[in-house]
């Protein structure tokens, strides 16, 4: 059967300890004896104690002292004073070490009984609220770690998002800069090829007479207009592109041309297309 506790009594008379002992087994105790404090001490260091009942009186170290050491090695332990001398003094000092209860011999098996009771009672307490403790702390670490985990992964989403965001605006900026790139090309086009188409007049004719552009003189002794050119078959748009004197030359070319609607009308439309990018842009 499984015991209600386990003791250890501490006194110096033999028969009054075998007396206690036979009588707190039959109450379904486990009882440990000790005729000294050294010897006590020696039995809680190996054996785990619930209950120090110790008489104050004993021959070198006495209860007091070996309640002190006691609970030092075991804060939990519950201890219980007896003596035949003494008076409240004792039991005051007996308390403010630790102990839970004094008894004046000669003690009743009855009152040793209640004691050790409410010393049990008091122990499963103390115990119960370590455990909640215990499981408290372990919940929190665990809360904690996944917390920190949470953090990781929080941080790790926010970088991705930064990623895909920061990867999303420059493919966007990529498919701006080639659409410029094709509307440059289409308003410089169509407007060379309305310019032709209703004047009969050339490219050289259109770079002078809108002054936008530059007709030079090759080694060769040809005109050329180098930097229409360009921007007629540009494949990348330079650093600082000429927007403006893209636009100017097909609003000069609207100005003076008058014919065929439907080359003005796609002019027209290239050129809304163009400056809608442009006013969109940064």
């Amino acid at each position: 059967m499984d015991s209600k506790g386990k003791i250890l009594l501490v006194d110096d008379e033999p028969d009054f300890v075998e007396f206690v002992s036979w009588q707190l087994e039959t109450l379904s105790y486990a009882v440990h004896t000790a005729p000294a404090g050294e010897k006590a001490l020696d039995i809680l260091s190996r054996t785990d104690i619930d209950i120090l009942i110790a008489d104050i009186r004993m021959p070198g170290m006495d209860g007091i002292e070996l309640i002190r050491r006691a609970i030092e090695r075991r804060p939990d332990l519950q201890c219980i004073v007896m003596t035949g001398h003494g008076g409240i003094d004792t039991a005051v000092e007996a308390m403010k070490l630790g102990a839970v209860n004094y008894l004046r011999k000669p003690v009743g098996v009855e009152e040793l009984d209640v004691a050790i009771e409410k010393a049990m009672e008091k122990l499963g307490l103390i115990l119960a609220v370590r455990e909640k403790q215990e499981r408290l702390e372990k919940v929190n670490e665990e809360l904690s770690k996944a917390n920190a985990e949470l953090t990781k992964l929080r941080g790790q989403l926010e970088a991705s998002l930064r990623e895909e965001s920061s990867g999303r605006k420059k493919a966007e900026a990529a498919l701006k800069k080639a659409r410029l790139r094709e509307l440059i090309v289409e308003v410089l086009t169509l407007s060379l090829r309305y310019w032709k188409q209703t004047t009969q007049k050339t490219k050289i004719e259109l770079a002078e007479d809108s002054k936008i552009w530059t007709a030079s003189i090759d080694s060769g002794g040809t005109y050329r207009t180098r930097t229409l050119d360009r921007y007629l078959r540009i494949t990348s748009l330079p650093s600082n592109p000429r927007f403006g004197d893209v636009l100017d030359t097909a609003y000069f070319v609207l100005n003076n041309c008058s014919t065929y609607p439907e080359m003005k009308s796609n002019l027209e439309e290239k050129i809304g297309q163009l400056e809608k990018i442009l006013l969109e842009s940064p």
